[in-house]
């Protein structure tokens, strides 16, 4: 598995993901995925210019939402990068299960394809994404209709983007919300990315801290 989630990458550089992108190629061939048609239209020409900064110019825009080229997504594979951008995460799952996408994410990590993930983009690969919605409304009910909202459950744990812009409050309503999973919820700083070799095994670059099980603790090994 070649997979790398981050909380806002490239807004926040990260040299770890810039050297596993520029390693697909001589010159990358990046999709560029956002959760909807407005939002990617006006976000891509600036996200354009960034991706060049760190030396990435053949960025691609891929559309899932009201314009849709369905030989452009049949063919994901050609792509050196495959890129989910930011945006409402429950928004960019209904579109990613309308667009037939599950699928073929998964067999391109199956079959070593680098898949990069920002935000509520990275939140589509692991196992629920729920976790926003805590944002707007109270724990109880979030769990009442958790079901509703599973991701794609490529990997074991839940992922918190922007961990360093939340105030305690939240983080302490997070750490409850880890009592009753299974699994991890691990939560990244702005700059920190979670590499994934499969599944279950990952290794944290940037700030980052993990909660399991209503413990709060910074993930050892996390530059």
């Amino acid at each position: 598995m070649n997979l790398a989630l981050t909380s806002d990458f490239p807004a926040t550089a990260n040299q770890v993901v810039v050297n596993r992108m520029r390693s697909t190629g001589r010159c990358p061939r990046v999709a560029w995925i956002p959760p909807f048609t407005a939002m990617g239209r006006t976000r891509f020409p600036a996200a354009q210019k960034l991706f060049e900064s760190y030396g990435f110019s053949d960025v691609e825009y891929c559309d899932i939402d009201e314009e849709p080229n369905e030989r452009q997504l049949a063919r994901l594979d050609e792509y050196d990068v495959v890129y989910l951008t930011g945006g409402d995460p429950i928004g960019f799952l209904r579109n990613i299960l309308r667009a037939g996408l599950p699928s073929r994410l998964r067999h391109r990590l199956a079959v070593g394809g680098l898949i990069v993930g920002a935000s509520g983009g990275s939140m589509q690969l692991t196992r629920n994404v729920s976790l926003f919605r805590l944002r707007s409304m109270p724990l109880e009910e979030v769990f009442a209709n958790r079901g509703k909202y599973k991701a794609l459950g490529v990997v074991g744990n839940e992922l918190l983007p922007h961990v360093n812009r939340f105030e305690p409050p939240f983080l302490e309503t997070v750490r409850r919300y880890s009592e009753r999973v299974a699994h991890d919820v691990i939560a990244l700083a702005d700059g920190a990315a979670v590499l994934h070799t499969s599944s279950e095994d990952y290794r944290c670059v940037g700030q980052a801290v993990r909660f399991r099980k209503g413990d709060m603790a910074r993930i050892e090994g996390a530059a």
